[in-house]
């Protein structure tokens, strides 16, 4: 079985969640920490090869299998999407020369498919009266329609896509024995291609330019090379938003048919949730298209930038085909190019009991409607969607960002309160961030009772609770710290350590009683190492999601380890 078009390569995932928010199908399933697509639930659109921000979502190499067709066929044919004009310019020469001195024994233009499509399209609309008709040009919607929306898989016209027909095409004028490689701007027609005999290979434009800069090609020649067998004409429109209409236009002789287009998945969307309504009086035609712009802006291109250039260069390349006229074009054969989708399991999506629900919820700290804060940051735009995804197997409780900065709050709490000692964190105000009973008991009765009313004594002024106040602000203003400092406080003999968490803006003072300092200082440690030792994978798990606000957890305990094995020293 091949590898799938788009895979995780693991070790490269930092788990931030961005596929999952940026999925249009949420087809991303995290499981210790690593987030992989879920074929079943994948359309292709490679939306999340080109926003992961570490490179761990891969696009399939098809270029070893490219090498490896070139060496077992005797002839190997290209057929090269029409939007590579947006990708090498016009002038085609130098594209077929480098595809030349790879090995191919031919490069012909899948326009020649789009135009054959858009014929057989146009005949199919002309005998029709009514009724909502689909484009099945776009692999990434015809998967999105057979998933997701099966109760339009009868609208999608039942017609090859331009490659397929091209393919075909290509082994009726050459022979079924040879061997056709697609190249492209689509990470989708890689999945077309897997369950089809007519494309062996399909490559996108990035590979074809990497496997080009790996082979050193030297294209400095005279050689003319020419597409075979011809030239395409109105098919190289096909990348642009509406242009298959345009195409379909020039063949369609039903004035009553109306025909639209709508690019990108949130439009493309949209007019499938509002399909029901339409075409009861007449034909409508829909030229969807995945790509916001088109082909244009495909995953498998080089540059994601300069679409208006582009779409110049696309636009041109069609007027000045237009000028040529047909001479080139030849009589074709007729060629069977209908298809049907049935072949595919749709997406049922799973039901829970609201039950079942409420529990996922209270697995990550949301009791309440209150508590739903719908942030996001999990990478599903609702905690309930989240929670829907917990149930389905397809995320973890650790991916909500407000569970694991509760979390990160407790256990600080938990191993302030395990020390013996008296510990303190203050701010760059001298203001308490958190202090633990210890240190309240050491300050006296009055401090005590106020810790009893207000845990944590959060924004208390230092300097109204101890005379050594004026120590922490040395240490804050100069970065400097103190071990085994003596110090007085209600009449008793104390020893005080201050460090630095983060210079010059949080510092944390270590108090103890000079009696049997030794003893105490074993206890700090020991415990400190084993609450360290249990709970430093979830720590640095919060100091990722959460950043400076929860790995100044991480650095405190290993501030207290450092300050004790300082007195040691």
């Amino acid at each position: 079985m091949h590898l799938k078009p788009i895979y995780t390569e693991t070790n490269d995932c930092k788990d931030c969640y961005k596929c999952i928010r940026e999925c249009p199908t949420k087809a991303i399933k995290v499981s210790d920490n690593r987030a992989s697509v879920v074929d079943s639930l994948c359309i292709y659109c490679g939306h999340c090869v080109a926003i992961c921000p570490t490179g761990a979502k891969k696009v399939r190499d098809g270029i070893s299998r490219a090498k490896l067709l070139l060496k077992e066929k005797k002839e190997v044919y290209v057929s090269l999407a029409p939007s590579y004009v947006a990708e090498y310019g016009t002038d085609s020469q130098h594209i077929l020369n480098k595809l030349n001195a790879l090995g191919f024994t031919g490069v012909s233009e899948t326009a020649i498919g789009a135009q054959e499509v858009s014929r057989q399209v146009a005949n199919y609309l002309n005998v029709r009266q009514s009724g909502v008709y689909i484009s099945s040009a776009c692999p990434v919607v015809v998967e999105l329609i057979r998933k997701y929306y099966p109760q339009h898989t009868m609208a999608i016209t039942p017609y090859m896509s331009p490659m397929l027909t091209h393919a075909r095409m290509l082994r009726q004028w050459y022979g079924q024995e040879i061997g056709v490689v697609f190249i492209g701007p689509c990470i989708g027609k890689k999945s077309e291609a897997d369950y089809s005999d007519l494309v062996d290979v399909s490559l996108t434009f990035q590979e074809l330019n990497d496997w080009i800069e790996s082979e050193k090609i030297n294209t400095q020649t005279d050689k003319q090379i020419s597409f075979s067998p011809y030239q395409a004409h109105e098919g190289v429109i096909y990348p642009l938003d509406g242009g298959m209409v345009e195409t379909i236009k020039r063949e369609n002789k039903n004035d009553e048919s109306t025909f639209m287009s709508f690019t990108g998945q949130n439009m493309v969307r949209n007019a499938l949730d509002n399909l029901d309504e339409l075409g009861h009086d007449k034909p409508l035609f829909l030229e969807l298209l995945a790509c916001e712009t088109g082909c244009l802006n495909g995953p498998g291109m080089s540059a994601k930038s300069a679409i208006a250039s582009k779409y110049l260069q696309v636009r041109n390349s069609f007027c000045q085909r237009q000028t040529c006229g047909d001479t080139e074009r030849k009589e074709e054969q007729a060629v069977n190019i209908e298809r049907d989708f049935f072949n595919i399991e749709t997406v049922e999506k799973e039901l829970f009991r609201a039950e079942q629900i409420k529990e996922a919820l209270h697995s990550i700290g949301k009791n309440s409607v209150a508590d739903e804060l719908n942030c996001s940051g999990c990478g599903y735009d609702t905690c309930r969607d989240f929670a829907h995804a917990l149930l389905s197997g397809n995320a973890e409780t650790a991916m909500c960002v407000s569970y694991m900065r509760m979390v990160a709050h407790h256990k600080a709490t938990i191993l302030l309160q395990k020390i013996p000692s008296g510990v303190v964190i203050v701010d760059e105000n001298c203001k308490v961030v958190e202090m633990n009973a210890s240190f309240a008991r050491l300050m006296g009765n009055e401090t005590e009772l106020c810790y009893e009313a207000n845990p944590g004594m959060r924004g208390a002024d230092l300097s109204k609770l101890s005379a050594f106040a004026k120590l922490f602000k040395t240490a804050l203003l100069t970065g400097k710290e103190y071990y085994e400092l003596p110090v007085q406080e209600n009449n008793r003999n104390l020893q005080l350590s201050v460090f630095n968490i983060q210079k010059h803006k949080l510092v944390t003072g270590i108090i103890q009683s000079a009696q049997q300092p030794q003893f105490r200082k074993d206890i700090v440690e020991k415990r400190t190492k084993e609450v360290i030792k249990k709970n430093m994978e979830t720590v640095q798990k919060i100091a990722f999601l959460l950043g400076e606000n929860a790995s100044y957890t991480d650095s405190l305990l290993n501030s207290i380890l450092d300050a004790q094995n300082n007195e040691h020293a």
